[in-house]
């Protein structure tokens, strides 16, 4: 299936947009995506990726950096920009920078090939989950100073200011402010922000924190977010 086949959503099944300009592994990933009920989109190069999003309106993007013409880091930067949408980076660069950069630019998830087929699946199961959990909260907003998170519309004020969060720095934030008055552990923070297996990716957390912090800083110079070191991370009301 190409990226301008553009067919109807299947009934109860999620559509995976797949950015990858390897047609056998593109083709191998949308076989595993059928046999889990969901609607596999191939687009083999940036610049289509970007004309068919909007149409298509995935329930999450598949994405590698090595793209012909638009690498994935523009077309990562520029779906960002538009739209919270999970994206998983899945790619055979897999150096500490390129992490780095990727989790910089919002992505939700790295992955690194080759990889385990049924591993992809969960991770995307993982992030569908997060993005669209179950049970919503009761709809309350939580406010800790002059912070104000609301979780229904996951939106961010700081003095009033909307700060745009991708979806894993608010799914940190909301954790966090849920829990003021106590020290909130890196493996707690891991498991409720990405999920079971996720426990050793130290690494993912303290990119997310870097970014979420800049982001707040940039209205609020007093951190909202403190470190214990050793232990983890808690909300400070300021």
């Amino acid at each position: 299936m190409t990226a301008t086949e553009l067919e109807g959503r299947p009934a109860g099944g999620r559509r995976v947009f797949v950015v990858d300009d390897e047609p056998e592994f593109a083709s191998l990933v949308c076989l595993w995506l059928e046999r889990h009920g969901w609607d596999g989109v191939v687009a083999a190069d940036g610049s289509k990726a970007l004309a068919a999003f909007e149409a298509l309106q995935p329930d999450i993007v598949l994405l590698d950096v090595g793209l012909p013409g638009l690498d994935g880091w523009q077309v990562l930067e520029r779906i960002r920009a538009i739209s919270r949408v999970p994206i998983l980076l899945v790619t055979a660069r897999g150096t500490e920078a390129e992490r780095i950069r990727g989790l910089s630019l919002g992505a939700d998830d790295y992955i690194t090939k080759p990889l385990s087929f049924p591993e992809l699946m969960a991770r995307i199961e993982a992030a569908l989950r997060r993005t669209h959990p179950a049970d919503d909260m009761s709809g309350t907003s939580i406010r800790r100073g002059r912070l104000l998170l609301d979780p229904v519309r996951h939106r961010v004020q700081v003095s009033g200011v909307e700060i745009h969060l991708t979806p894993t720095e608010f799914r940190l934030l909301q954790h966090l402010a849920e829990q003021p008055d106590r020290v909130v552990s890196h493996r707690e923070l891991l498991e409720a922000v990405w999920g079971s297996g996720y426990e050793a990716e130290t690494h993912l957390l303290q990119v997310t924190v870097r970014n979420l912090r800049a982001k707040l800083a940039a209205v609020m110079p007093d951190s909202v977010i403190g470190t214990v070191y050793g232990l983890g991370y808690r909300i400070v009301e300021t």
